[in-house]
């Protein structure tokens, strides 16, 4: 697992903020390869992302690769120039049918095995941009086992709807609902000021575009002292519990659903953790 409670977005020919990137205090720097800025220059967008994604990979900030859609046609050459050793997850950008994670997947395997020979290293996020994806959402996600978080693009979103915040709050709400019936997290791309929405709806955390929101949005969205130490006697109690389907940790039941809760919010306390000493 990836912390993600700050991921700044750099489209891929913005060179200066590749080189301020690796100073950066956020979780993650997403390199952007499907924005509108790139459509005409992607041959250039390509050479830069890769050379600046093992500059920002070598000061211990996981960098990310917004890859365009496999119905533009140009996901593949995304991919060959992106994934490597160094590359821990890959967006996938207008995510809207199960064939476009399986399309994905197979690309990637590739790279990995020639490169690496450890399938699986690079995991998938699953962007939802439209109504569509966020229908689809339900059958893209069982449709392979490499995604790794949902990415509700909520400006997009609300677009596609016509901008109706009605609609674009049901779409966080059912974000939250099917990420946590698949044992996902999930972020957000939304525009300034609306952090505390998603923070509601128990987001992981925000896409920012600035660098100034970096370290606000990592101290929202860490998760308290005190759930964590409790998701992890929960962790360690399962492994003692002796045979026993349940047990009981502060007073109430503790079955397999609360396991997978407490399991992910520990893991997510330790990649902060790495995070902040890989970084510091």
């Amino acid at each position: 697992m990836l912390a993600l409670r700050s991921v700044l977005r750099i489209d891929a020919l913005d060179v200066e903020a590749l080189r301020a990137a690796t100073t950066s205090a956020a979780d993650a720097i997403l390199i952007d390869l499907a924005g509108a800025t790139v459509v005409a220059a992607r041959a250039e967008a390509r050479s830069t992302a890769r050379r600046y994604a093992r500059l920002i990979a070598e000061t211990g900030r996981p960098v990310l690769a917004r890859v365009s859609s496999p119905r533009t046609g140009e996901m593949d050459a995304d991919l060959d120039a992106m994934v490597d050793g160094s590359l821990p997850g890959v967006v996938l950008a207008g995510v809207e049918e199960p064939q476009d994670g399986r399309d994905a997947d197979v690309q990637i395997r590739k790279h990995e095995m020639r490169r690496t020979g450890a399938p699986g290293a690079v995991t998938l996020i699953a962007e939802v941009d439209s109504a569509a994806g966020l229908l689809a959402l339900p059958r893209v996600l069982p449709a392979i086992d490499r995604y790794s978080t949902i990415l509700l693009d909520v400006d997009a979103f609300g677009a596609d709807m016509g901008s109706r915040t009605q609609a674009t709050e049901s779409a966080l709400a059912q974000i939250a609902t099917i990420a946590a019936a698949n044992s996902l997290q999930w972020i957000a791309s939304v525009a300034d000021g609306a952090a505390g929405v998603p923070h509601a709806h128990g987001a992981a955390g925000l896409v920012i575009r600035s660098e100034a929101e970096a370290r606000g949005l990592n101290s929202l969205f860490a998760p308290e002292d005190a759930l964590v130490e409790r998701a992890r006697r929960i962790v360690s109690g399962w492994a003692r519990r002796g045979g026993a389907s349940a047990f009981v940790v502060d007073g109430e039941v503790v079955d397999r659903r609360a396991l997978r809760r407490a399991t992910m919010l520990v893991e997510l306390a330790s990649a902060i953790t790495r995070r902040e000493t890989a970084g510091s």
